[in-house]
């Protein structure tokens, strides 16, 4: 039996890096009591302070008063203990590195010291947990359960069963969700990158190749896509988008322009003409263009204070959507 969503009061959060502190943010922020498990007290260190950073922002944005946040930070605790971080926990999110065989080993040990009825939730960005949830005794109660950066700030996160998953175990991670205010939604088929990381891929492909066939920088795109698509997307998604862009909707914009274009209209540029092949060779060689851009760009920035603008922007966007 899976434990129920709304008796959850307790949660281990397996990995404090970037994704498994925020997890922790928004879990005590929901009145959770907390367990942060890294394998160092090094790491652990480190998560203290973003902790503490993330806090200080959502106070900064009066979504929590420092009393408040106070209180939610007490009641995370830290260990490099597994043992100690899975005991008595009523539900399991784990964010460790993205490597099949590092995850396999992870849910080995989970599997082992959380009890039977837990949830065993993995982050896991694109990865599938029908291979991870094999080398399990209790697969049925594994899933995915894959926010986005950083989770206690951005409401989506993606549910996907593997094939030993249980529908309760499902409805019990979706519902949890809910609870702490994210916007879940279950994938229907599993598959690599999930839902939006399967479509970001394709964007993030066609940005290397622009950037590395020198149709533009990565500032260039970034600000391209920030003011144009980017403004929409935030609001709708991409068949919303397509429904409104002109007067036959979709029909139009996905249909009769894009996909039946007319040999005479269907004109490849000469870029397009002359470029070499998506190898895995070539993209690796125009990503390390694109990270050397990158690298120029931000070399006079404080990325931790640009994290920390980006969190102030990201709650002004949820507070105008909100406002509808």
């Amino acid at each position: 039996m899976t434990m129920n969503a709304q008796k959850i009061s307790s949660v281990a959060c397996v990995g404090g890096g970037t994704i498994g502190f925020s997890w922790a943010v928004l879990f005590a922020q929901h009145g959770l009591r907390v367990k942060l498990y890294d394998v160092s007290d090094k790491a652990l260190s480190q998560a203290d302070a973003a902790l503490q950073a993330s806090y200080d922002t959502l106070v900064d944005a009066a979504v929590m008063t420092a009393d408040e946040a106070a209180a939610a930070l007490a009641r995370i605790s830290k260990t490099t203990d597994l043992a100690e971080a899975l005991r008595d926990v009523d539900f399991v999110q784990e964010s460790g590195p993205e490597r099949y065989r590092i995850k396999r080993e992870i849910y080995r040990d989970l599997d082992r010291l959380a009890r039977p009825e837990v949830v065993l939730a993995s982050s896991t960005s694109a990865m599938l947990m029908t291979e991870i949830q094999s080398v399990t005794a209790h697969p049925q109660r594994c899933v995915v359960a894959h926010p986005y950066n950083p989770p206690h700030i951005v409401p989506s996160v993606e549910i996907v069963p593997g094939e030993a998953t249980s529908a309760e175990t499902v409805t019990v991670t979706r519902d949890f969700m809910a609870r702490m205010g994210r916007a879940p939604v279950v994938a229907r088929k599993e598959c690599r990158g999930h839902i939006v990381n399967h479509m970001q891929a394709v964007l993030y492909r066609e940005a290397l190749w622009l950037v590395g066939n020198g149709v533009a920088t990565v500032d260039e795109i970034d600000l391209a896509f920030r003011t144009g698509p980017g403004l929409r997307l935030a609001l709708m998604g991409p068949f919303m988008v397509g429904m409104l862009t002109s007067p036959g909707g979709m029909r139009d914009t996905m249909l009769d322009r894009k996909l039946d274009h007319s040999a005479e209209d269907d004109i490849p540029s000469r870029v397009e003409r002359e470029a070499p092949p998506r190898s895995p060779e070539n993209m690796r060689a125009w990503a390390e263009i694109c990270v050397a851009q990158m690298e120029a760009s931000l070399a006079d920035t404080d990325k931790e204070q640009l994290k920390k603008w980006r969190d102030r922007k990201l709650l002004q966007i949820l507070d105008v959507i909100a406002a509808d």
